[in-house]
Formats: C-alpha cells, sequence, structure tokens
C-alpha cells in the first residue's frame, strides 16, 4: 500500500507575522521538506487574536502570505498552500462573521485558548464559534496547562461538536511531560480527531506531520495513522464527514524505538 497524500492543517510559515517562519527562506525551507515527505496540502495558520480581527495586523498578514504563496507555486508546485489563521479567543464579543478565516470551505475554524491556560469557561468560549456557525477545532488541547487534572474536559468539548487537533511533537515530548501523557491518553480512548504539526520553523519546533505518520505507524496504529494525518484533515477542509479512529494501541517497546525514529538518537 502506497502511503496517503499527508495534510497539515496547523503551521506557523507565513513569514514575519508572528513566533514562527522569520523570513520567506526559512518558510520555503520547511515547505520543501513537506514536499520531499509527501505532505501535498499545507494550511498555514499565523496567531490571529480575535480582538484583531480586522484591521492593519490581518492585512499585513493577508500581505505576507501572498509573497509566500507566489514563491511555493514555483518552488513546491507539488504542495497545494493555504490560509487559515489560529484563531486565539482573547474576546467573548469577536466578530467570526468573516467565513475567509475559516479551514478551506468546510465551516471549521481553529482555535486556540490565551496563554496556553484553561480559562475559567472554556466551555463557553466555544459556546461563542458554535453560535457564530462554524466548527471548533480545538488546537493543542493536550498543551493546555491543567488539562491532565480536567481531562473529562475533552470528552465534554467533543460532545459539543469541537474537534481535538493534536501537536504531532506531543507524541514524543516536544512540549512536555503533561502534553506527552495526554496526548497518549487521547490515542488510547480514541478522543484525537486530526493531528497537526504547528510548525514554527525552528530547529526546536519543526515537527511534521509526515513525522507522526511514520511514528504512529512504527506503533503499529497505521491505520490511525492515515486517519489523523490524512483522511481527516482533508474532510475538515472539504466539509466532509470525519471518520472516527479507533483507539492507538502501540506494540510493546514502541516508546524508544519512536524517539529514536523522531530524533535520529
Amino acid at each position: 500500500m502506497s502511503d496517503p497524500d499527508l495534510v497539515d492543517l496547523h503551521c506557523h510559515f507565513v513569514p514575519g507575522v508572528d513566533d514562527g517562519a522569520r523570513d520567506v527562506e526559512e518558510a520555503m525551507a520547511q515547505l520543501i521538506e513537506c514536499e520531499r515527505s509527501g505532505i501535498r496540502t499545507v494550511v498555514t495558520t499565523p496567531h490571529l487574536a480575535a480582538s484583531a480581527a480586522r484591521g492593519p495586523w490581518r492585512d499585513g498578514i493577508e500581505d505576507a502570505f501572498a509573497e509566500l504563496a507566489a514563491v511555493a507555486s514555483r518552488d513546491c508546485p507539488a504542495v497545494t498552500l493555504g490560509r487559515s489563521f489560529e484563531f486565539r479567543l482573547d474576546d467573548p464579543d469577536a466578530d467570526l462573521s468573516d467565513r475567509s478565516i475559516g479551514l478551506g470551505d468546510g465551516g471549521g475554524l481553529l482555535v486556540e485558548f490565551p496563554m496556553l491556560a484553561m480559562p475559567a469557561y472554556p466551555d463557553r468560549m466555544l459556546d461563542v464559534v458554535l453560535a457564530a456557525d462554524w466548527i471548533p477545532v480545538l488546537a493543542h488541547p493536550e498543551r493546555y496547562a491543567g488539562i491532565e487534572r480536567a481531562y473529562g474536559w475533552i470528552g465534554a468539548w467533543r460532545e459539543k461538536g469541537a474537534l481535538m487537533c493534536v501537536n504531532a511533537g506531543s507524541l514524543w515530548g516536544e512540549h512536555g511531560g503533561e502534553a506527552l501523557r495526554v496526548a497518549r491518553r487521547m490515542l488510547g480512548d480514541g478522543s484525537v480527531d486530526l493531528i497537526a504539526s504547528d510548525n514554527h520553523a525552528r530547529p526546536s519546533r519543526a515537527a511534521t506531520v509526515r513525522q507522526a505518520w511514520d511514528y504512529l505507524k512504527e506503533a503499529g496504529c497505521e491505520e490511525q495513522a492515515t486517519l489523523l494525518t490524512a483522511v481527516n484533515p482533508a474532510a475538515v477542509l472539504s466539509g466532509s464527514r470525519l471518520m472516527g479512529v479507533p483507539p492507538c494501541e502501540p506494540r510493546s517497546g514502541w516508546v524508544d524505538r519512536l524517539r529514536r525514529l523522531v530524533t535520529g538518537g
């Protein structure tokens, strides 16, 4: 069976607009690696606060993306490059009426809680998104401080209709021990809907969905790998129905093998 065409719905390649790629050269280095590794669709998602969703900051992002897209179409023709946002929910009265902020045409909106912290009323924050007729795609739910103790929120968010998009690097500890444990627990109970890179074009933040696919395949979870990094991300972009992802129960002794696979050590 050939490897699937992978899709990355969360990365920071628009140059010079956030804590991701600093210039076009850094962004292109990552896109070239995406093309080489079989990632065929990349949606770059610069940070955008709800409180600054319109105005000069947004205009600057659009201009920088247009510059990157022009170079990418020439140098990475096998990669379809899109632009959305990682929408920071810092304003309960946010205007979410602009449909161009979403992930493709499928009605999904990539959102994050501010400061990588659990808000006092996390269900209400997602209710704002749902009320605006978006499907919340919650970025890196495993990374919010305290989520391990409040793990029940993950099920509650999914019951509301939110999708859980785990960072690839969390699978092997890039974001610390709590994120590692929560990500693996989510895989084990089938609570992960998508995996994306959250690649920031920096040496310590350059995980890819290809690494995640290889990682899970090596663990004996190839079906889950394909659903999480190819099938379901493509469905989010198109508005198609997502597939349920069976619990991932890795083979014995996988941790050390997979750490070597990803780090080369």
